[in-house]
């Protein structure tokens, strides 16, 4: 073979495909923070058994969200906005994404690598024998080996633009699975405060009734009232007393789930000082189209989309005869002094290497690919679809709220005055105690439901912000040239 004919077979399109490896570009390196964050402060009589300290947890792999959960108290509640801090750098599921994410960019920079030169450096020392010369000889060497696959066909570029996108996509669910936190610390930190205004309403109904019986009691002993009345007392105090029970074991069930948010052991003893906030509009809807960049998980899903298409790609260039160039230089002696002196051996060699019969597995591989990248998009376009149907369900729960919570302070206020009317009735002698009890229990009920219905807002404010996602901070695509 001539010099000229070895350059166009074998030189000149490793250069080529040098040229085009070189063009190549990997994902922009992250951004690497730290986030301070302190443990919470004792809220009410040592809610909290560990003392306040600073700590910086590590947070390389954090899109650092900012409280973007508006109306709902964060801003200008700090314990709160510890709470959520505290989540972030040791709530267990975070800590798990953010290993995730990691393992994805490792995995990017392994697919990056296949793209490049491999060089490799090798020795060796031999000694052999011989029984009938009854001698030994020595022999030494140096080796330096290089390799490089010629990607003609692309699979190796396709193979890096899949993990590029799963790198992006795993930072998207890293960023919803933040927003979760956020969304999910705030609901259970304003159901431990409705927890503990039940529980406090329910006691003072408690008290309100035993009060009652105490009184109807002595009122009978001075025969000015009925045995029916002072069995109906004693009866309610009972009642009174279960549902106080109720309460507590809800109250302990709302602090446990809080505190197994904040990676806290839940004894349920944890307690808040606060109140139910109250919510303003100051969000934007925007437009539907904004939940496509706006949410994360739709980012994420999608990005999956461009991974699974990119290796849809790897698959189908599998199946045709890859190029490899490869070069040897090497040095050999008997003796290990001389091995430097000796004369240097190269050899270059171009390889294609093609399957003739591997019973279908590299057409069924690309078939495979091909189905998942279908799934995929049937999906995302599924995901998409409830993306909308819950933001426009979560708005007309709003409003739906919003007008219940109205209806039912003037129910509140209308049954406080008939209370306070029967009682005055019930002194005089018109109206049974009967009727006393009926209307206090419907009273009792009517503040529960109003404090239910301030949870329900909150609650549905929260899912609605999360439903819209976050416009601040949102994903960027990797770019290839």
């Amino acid at each position: 073979m001539t010099t000229h004919s070895y350059f166009n077979i074998v030189l000149k399109p490793t250069l080529l495909c040098c040229a085009l490896i070189s063009g190549c570009t990997s994902l922009p390196s992250q951004h690497k923070s730290a986030i301070s964050a302190s443990s919470l402060e004792p809220v009410i009589a040592a809610q909290f058994n560990t003392v306040e300290t600073q700590r910086t947890f590590a947070a390389q792999n954090s899109t650092s969200l900012p409280l973007y959960f508006d109306g709902l108290g964060q801003k200008t509640h700090p314990l709160l906005n510890k709470a959520i801090l505290t989540a972030l750098a040791d709530n267990h599921s975070i800590i798990e994404q953010r290993a995730l994410f990691a393992q994805a960019e490792q995995r990017r920079i392994i697919s990056d690598a296949n793209l490049g030169f491999v060089l490799s450096l090798s020795t060796a020392n031999a000694i052999a024998t011989s029984t009938a010369s009854n001698a030994s000889t020595n022999s030494n060497s140096l080796s330096l080996k290089g390799s490089l696959e010629i990607d003609v066909w692309g699979k190796l570029d396709a193979q890096s633009r899949a993990a590029q996108y799963d790198l992006a996509s795993a930072k998207a669910n890293l960023r919803q699975s933040e927003q979760n936190l956020i969304a999910n610390i705030t609901g259970a930190w304003y159901q431990l405060i409705h927890q503990q205004k039940l529980h406090q309403l329910v006691i003072e109904q408690e008290q309100n009734t035993d009060n009652q019986q105490l009184a109807i009691e002595e009122s009978y002993q001075k025969g000015l009232s009925d045995i029916s009345d002072v069995y109906l007392a004693r009866g309610n105090s009972d009642i009174a007393e279960t549902s106080t029970i109720n309460a507590a074991d809800s109250l302990f069930a709302a602090a446990r789930k809080l505190q197994l948010l904040l990676a806290q052991y839940p004894n349920g003893e944890l307690r808040i000082a606060g109140e139910l906030t109250q919510l303003s509009i100051n969000y934007t809807l925007g437009i539907p189209a904004n939940l496509l960049t706006n949410r994360a998980d739709l980012t994420a899903s999608w990005l999956a989309i461009l991974a699974q298409d990119a290796s849809v790609a790897s698959t189908y260039a599998e199946q045709f005869p890859s190029f490899m160039l490869s070069g040897d230089l090497s040095l050999s002696s008997a003796k290990l002094s001389q091995l430097f002196s000796q004369n240097l051996a190269w050899s270059l060699l171009a390889s294609i290497s093609q399957s003739l019969v591997d019973n279908g597995k590299k057409a069924a591989t690309y078939q495979l690919s091909r189905a998942v990248l279908i799934e995929r998009e049937q999906e995302y376009l599924q995901a998409l679809q409830q993306a909308f149907s819950q933001v426009e369900g979560l708005i007309d729960s709003e409003k739906s709220i919003a007008k219940q919570v109205q209806l039912n302070r003037q129910i509140l206020e209308y049954a406080e005055l008939s209370l306070a009317q029967i009682k005055a009735q019930y002194r005089n002698g018109i109206a049974n105690y009967q009727q006393v009890l009926s209307l206090q229990h419907q009273l009792f009920e009517n503040q529960k439901g109003q404090l239910s219905l301030q949870l329900q807002q909150i609650e549905n404010r929260i899912e609605l912000l999360l439903a819209l996602g976050s416009p601040d901070h949102k994903i960027h695509y990797p770019e290839f040239k």
